[in-house]
């Protein structure tokens, strides 16, 4: 619905609003018309409004077919000064009792948020009001799809580091509340690269929260930005990092070092033991392949290397598959895995060698092949030419 304001001078829009307000009560001395009455006499616009506001708890009241209308109209009022504290306090209001009127209340904040300019630093406590009622009213699938234009208004609203920091961090917390744990891993890795370059001596929980959520989420499969997050790189001396490297680079029997070494690590992290493992042995496999590209791997090569049974190798090969961490073909009567495609879950030096060896490889194969196709294209020429001299004769 679009915003819909009364047309009128604002000393008008405030004696109406003075007006609905009282009738609301039921109050037929009409005593807030006449506090603010000489107010507008005065001219005093801004001290009128707050009056109205102060009052405003009352248009909670108001019929469902008068409420967008009511508030709009207090908006109209409240705008003209776009003073903060006005229209926080009517932000407030809006977000008291959120199981009541719920769509109603979304409508007013998304008019407020519309009717703001878009550079207007007071759309940052709209939409952090919009977030707020959809978390208390069980709602924040009506927000989710709004979560990709955030950088952009940040950067229209013009808001200082630490008002971004910390809408980035609650958007985080919020969406981890309301059991949206992907999302809001994205927003707390947007928060901790907001003090990339800046002090992040205060961010060593947050780095370490932030390690912890990705490795328990099955669906994070790839921890590269995190290294280019200075507060994840400030805990390099933690065994929070040292599980993080594990999960970069080790495999199935580095893991086991690690917990062997820190007796209690997973616990004391907040993981889940069994989840942990199965992810690592996910990644130990698809390492593997990236090692044995087109090369047939034996039940009991990759049984070694996950510490399974060679019972548990089909199932684990379909699970990795399934994660989209490798394209491989079983053949379960030789018992082999032949791995066509595998994810490298770094990319260094070493993969660069690899990477340069394949194609070196392939250089040297493909020479190959052009020489049999020339010597087959000379022996056919020869052949040729023989038949044509037999003719001849």
């Amino acid at each position: 619905m679009d915003t819909i304001f009364i047309d009128a001078p604002v000393q008008e829009q405030v004696a109406e609003l003075a007006t609905y307000i009282s009738s609301l009560r039921g109050d037929e001395e009409q005593a807030l018309v006449k506090e603010v009455a000489p107010l507008v006499e005065a001219e005093k616009f801004a001290e009128a409004t707050k009056v109205l506001v102060k009052e405003s708890k009352t248009l909670l009241e108001a019929p469902e077919k008068e409420f967008e209308a009511a508030f709009n109209l207090l908006v109209a009022v409240a705008i003209v000064d776009a003073d903060k504290t006005v229209v926080e306090d009517i932000l407030k209001v809006v977000v008291s009792e959120p199981t009541q009127k719920t769509a109603l209340k979304f409508k007013v904040l998304s008019n407020i948020f519309n009717t703001l300019p878009a550079n207007s630093p007071l759309r940052l406590s709209v939409f952090t009001s919009i977030v707020d009622l959809a978390v208390a009213s069980d709602d924040m699938d009506l927000v989710l799809p709004q979560l990709q234009y955030v950088p952009n208004w940040v950067s229209e609203w013009g808001v200082g580091a630490d008002a971004e920091r910390t809408l980035l961090l609650n958007l985080s917390d919020r969406l981890k509340e309301t059991g949206n744990q992907y999302q809001s891993l994205e927003f707390l890795l947007k928060y901790l690269t907001n003090f990339n370059g800046s002090d992040v001596s205060g961010q060593k929980a947050t780095a370490t929260r932030a390690i912890v959520e990705s490795i328990s989420l099955p669906e994070v499969l790839n921890f590269e930005n995190l290294l280019k997050i200075d507060a994840v790189q400030g805990l390099k001396s933690e065994k929070a990092y040292e599980l993080l490297s594990v999960f970069m680079s080790g495999n199935v029997q580095d893991y086991r070092t690690l917990v062997g070494k820190h007796a209690g690590l997973i616990k004391e992290l907040g993981l889940d033991e069994e989840e942990t493992l199965r992810k690592i042995r996910l990644l130990s496999l698809a390492s593997l392949g990236s090692e044995n590209l087109a090369r047939e791997l034996s039940y009991q090569e990759i049984a070694k290397a996950l510490e399974v049974s060679e019972q548990e190798v089909e199932l684990w090969v379909i699970d990795v598959i399934r994660a989209g961490l490798v394209e491989a073909k079983l053949n379960q009567v030789s018992k082999v895995v032949v791995v066509n495609r595998s994810i490298y879950r770094t990319f260094g030096t070493a993969q660069w060698q690899q990477l340069s060896q394949r194609l070196n490889g392939w250089k040297q194969s493909l020479a190959e092949i052009l020489q049999v196709v020339a010597n087959a294209k000379l022996t056919t020429g020869a052949a040729v030419s023989t038949a044509v001299i037999t003719t001849s004769n």
